[in-house]
């Protein structure tokens, strides 16, 4: 009966956690999120062009100049006309955070590699058993198989092959 207790408990701390987590990550993304972006000044697209060099298309009021950063430096390389641009692109566009829709891709991909996942069947060849004890001994046996091949790199004396001389 304790066990269950203390079960329940920890699973309602978890989740506890885990939940001001979620809300503590949102808060402070949202409100980065506000401080980051400028009233009159946006970067409309970045372009990585190596390991730390970037070119970025940034609105400035209504112009559009296209600067390139690398390590710590900043350079002006042109002011660009841009026809056909409008600000509803550009707010469209926008990198947002979305969790749920990043989670539930890589939810799918785990249940999909758990399902490719063979470790507890029976080896090919072999008619696959219902029940866990056959395909435990199963892979006891395959366990047994690797063990003794590494066994059987050692020597007489019970010092294993090196490179050491």
């Amino acid at each position: 009966m304790e066990t269950f207790i203390s079960a329940v408990m920890f699973t309602v701390v978890f989740g506890s956690v885990l939940f001001l987590a979620y809300v503590t990550t949102k808060f402070i993304g949202t409100r980065t999120n506000k401080i980051v972006k400028g009233k009159y000044i946006k970067i409309i697209e970045t372009v990585n062009l190596g390991f730390d060099s970037r070119l970025h298309l940034v609105k400035a009021g209504e112009e559009f100049v296209l600067i390139s950063t690398c390590g710590k430096n900043v350079q002006m390389l042109a002011k660009v006309k841009l026809e056909g641009y409008y600000s509803d692109e550009a707010e469209e566009t926008e990198n947002d955070f979305k969790f749920r829709e990043i989670f539930s891709k890589y939810a799918q991909g785990f249940s999909k590699k758990m399902e490719g996942m063979s470790f507890f069947k029976a080896e090919s060849g072999e008619k696959e058993q219902t029940g866990s004890v056959p395909v435990f001994n199963t892979n006891l046996n395959r366990l047994k198989k690797i063990t003794a091949s590494i066994a059987s790199y050692k020597t007489e004396d019970g010092e294993e092959y090196t490179n050491e001389n």
